[in-house]
Order: C-alpha cells, then sequence, then structure tokens
C-alpha cells in the first residue's frame, strides 16, 4: 500500500470499528485523493468519523480548509439523508405492520444500526422483504396506489416512490442465477423465516423487525459475492460484514452458516471475504469461524488492487439496445468485455454461480432491445 490507502484504511479502522490508529503526514493533494476513494466507495462519512478520532494526534492535519470543509459537508450531507431515509422507514413499515403484512427490512438501514454513528452509513433504497405471497400482494396493491408509476417490470420486485425516496418491496430476499444453487437458498430462507427466531432494529423511535442474524450472516456474504461478480465490491460491503461480525457475531450460529455455504459452493467466496476482512481492517482469523487460510496472497493482492481502484462501471452501461438501423449495439462495448473478464477472474472463487450469472446478466441485457 502506499501512503494514501495506508491512510484511508486507518481512518476507516478508527472510524468503522473504533481502533487505535496513527495516521501518516499527507499533502494536500494526498488528502484529496483519500477523499475521492471515500466518496467512491460510499464510505466519506465513516472516513469522516475517523478523522475527528485520530484530530489530536500531531500528524492529523488537514490544512487546506476548503478539504476540511468538503470532509465536514459530506458527513452532514449523509446524516440528512439518513434521516430522510429513517423517517420515510418508520413510516411506511407502521403502515405495513399495522395491516399485519410482516414487512422485513433488509441490508442498508438495518445494518447502519450496528454502526457507532448509524447516520454516517450511506443511505440508499428502503429495501422490505414480504415472505409470505398474500401479504406480499397486498402490500403492493398498497405501494400502487401511492405511486402511479410503481415499476413491476422485474419478477419478485416492485419499486416505487414514497415521499421522494425509493423502496423496493421483494418477494425473494436474494437470488442465484444458479437453478439447483438458488433452489436451495429459496428453501433456507423459506425455513429460517418461518420460524420463529425474530430479529429487530430500532429506526427513528420504531421497533422493526428484521433478518435473524444467523441468515443475515448468509445473506450479507451473498450480497458481497453478487457485488464480487457483477459491479466490484466497495468497501461499504466489506464493512457491513465485519461490523455485523463484531456487534452481532456471538449471536449468529455458525455450524448452521457453515452447512449454509457448503450447500450453496460459497466457501472459496466467504474465504475471500474473510481474508479482505483480516488483510484491510486487521481482524484476526480467530474472529471470523469461517475462515480458513487458504487464500493465495497473490490473488488477493489482484483482488485488493481492482478494489482500491475501483470505477463506476455497472451491467446498465452494456445493456444492449437497438438504434435507428437494423444493428444491435451497446451502451459501453468495454463495460462488456470488462463484464466478461471480470467473471473469468472470480470463476476460481465462485465456478457454480458465475457462469450461470454472466448468461443471466447477458440475457438481461438483450430484453432492453426494442422489438
Amino acid at each position: 500500500m502506499n501512503i494514501v490507502e495506508r491512510n484511508f484504511f486507518r481512518l476507516l479502522r478508527a472510524g468503522v470499528f473504533e481502533a487505535q490508529e496513527t495516521i501518516e503526514p499527507m499533502s494536500a493533494w494526498k488528502w484529496e485523493r483519500v477523499l475521492q476513494m471515500a466518496i467512491t466507495h460510499g464510505v466519506a462519512a465513516l472516513a469522516y468519523d475517523g478523522i475527528r478520532r485520530c484530530s489530536d494526534q500531531f500528524f492529523m492535519q488537514i490544512a487546506d480548509d476548503e478539504q476540511r470543509a468538503a470532509w465536514t459537508k459530506i458527513a452532514k450531507h449523509t446524516e440528512d439523508e439518513n434521516q430522510k431515509v429513517n423517517m420515510c422507514i418508520s413510516e411506511v413499515l407502521i403502515y405495513l405492520n399495522d395491516q399485519h403484512l410482516r414487512p422485513i427490512l433488509l441490508k442498508g438501514q438495518s445494518l447502519a444500526t450496528y454502526y457507532p454513528v448509524p447516520n454516517h452509513r450511506k443511505a440508499g433504497d428502503i429495501d422490505i422483504f414480504f415472505p409470505f405471497e398474500p401479504q406480499a400482494k397486498k402490500a403492493d396493491e398498497w405501494a400502487k396506489m401511492q405511486d402511479e408509476d410503481a415499476d413491476t417490470s422485474e419478477k419478485y420486485l416492485l419499486r416505487y416512490h414514497w415521499r421522494g425516496i425509493k423502496v423496493e418491496h421483494h418477494r425473494r430476499m436474494i437470488c442465484l442465477t444458479n437453478t439447483l444453487l438458488n433452489r436451495r437458498l429459496q428453501s433456507i430462507i423459506e425455513g429460517e423465516t418461518r420460524a420463529c427466531d425474530s430479529a429487530y432494529v430500532i429506526i427513528n423511535g420504531t421497533r422493526m423487525e428484521t433478518v435473524p442474524p444467523t441468515l443475515n450472516m448468509l445473506y450479507i456474504l451473498l450480497r458481497i459475492s453478487h457485488f464480487m461478480l457483477n459491479e466490484g465490491l466497495r468497501l461499504k460491503q466489506l464493512l457491513d460484514l465485519g461490523i455485523f461480525l463484531r456487534k452481532m457475531g456471538h449471536k449468529v450460529d455458525f455450524v448452521k452458516v457453515e452447512e449454509w455455504i457448503e450447500q450453496l459452493k460459497l466457501k472459496r467466496m466467504a474465504q475471500l471475504a474473510g481474508a479482505l476482512l483480516v488483510r484491510l481492517f486487521n481482524f484476526s482469523e480467530d474472529e471470523i469461524p469461517f475462515m480458513e487460510p487458504d487464500v493465495d496472497d497473490k490473488k488477493l493482492d489482484d483482488i485488493y488492487n481492482e478494489i482500491v481502484r475501483l470505477k463506476t462501471t455497472h451491467d446498465k452501461e452494456w445493456y444492449f439496445s437497438q438504434g435507428n438501423d437494423i444493428f444491435v449495439h451497446t451502451a459501453n462495448s468495454s463495460a462488456m468485455f470488462w463484464h466478461v473478464r471480470h467473471s473469468a477472474k472470480y470463476f476460481k472463487y465462485y465456478p457454480s454461480e458465475t457462469v450461470t450469472n454472466l448468461f443471466a446478466s447477458f440475457a438481461h441485457s438483450l430484453s432492453h432491445i426494442e422489438e
């Protein structure tokens, strides 16, 4: 790591895991690089917490007034956005719970409650899972009345807006593209959500159900796998795994998690996620029960380089469309080749899902062609 990367990860370790870190002196240009890395990964407000925690150190100096103001502005903006989203969550889930529809809050805001400063985890969409079909239908009917432009184009998913915030209703918590593995996954999710092992968080003064800890550990690992295969891993997802292990690991049945990892052929991908926690955030292998020290250091270096050089390449950039002529085009052909190379890189870690994921993405892109 160079000095910019070292200080970047020190700030995250200090801000998220409240570790004691020593910051090396940097020029204004290098501080700007740290800020841009933090913004790219969606962790700027969390790094700002690290700056505040290390503020009494002699070398923790950001000399440029505009840069200091930029960090503060981003943190304040993140807080404001979280407050809006949390108020929206409270209103929507109070109604859905009053109708006995059993909404289960997924990822984002529920995971934010485990952070030292919950409002500094960057907010996204509101994701709500409905484990039972009759209740899911009623929830979707209500959502369509709230937003006449509600989007039902994707199977098992409805998108709409509530007070300007995007909300998603999920009939499937998460899916795999491999048919056999997905069947096993849905069986696991159904069994766990039908059990009475419910978990709850408090957001904006409202108690709401979230994913049970053991199932949530699997869910977080699967989301990391999804990002690795499709868009490139952002540190926000890895931090979610780390903070969940630290704050909720004592409530997780890791024997069951390891059984699920074996059933879903997820072992090597889970190992990779654990190895990254050890490398980047100074976790010990003892803190990661599913971790085995068999990840090749050179391969890990390749993944690390991809993370720190992350760019905003997304599937949508290589969706196919038909122009005014008779030919089919892609929005960004280089993005398409990136996706192919990217899939080849991760084939070793999740072979049973990587190939089907690539073809599923390709098929989904074809659906954007005008008939």
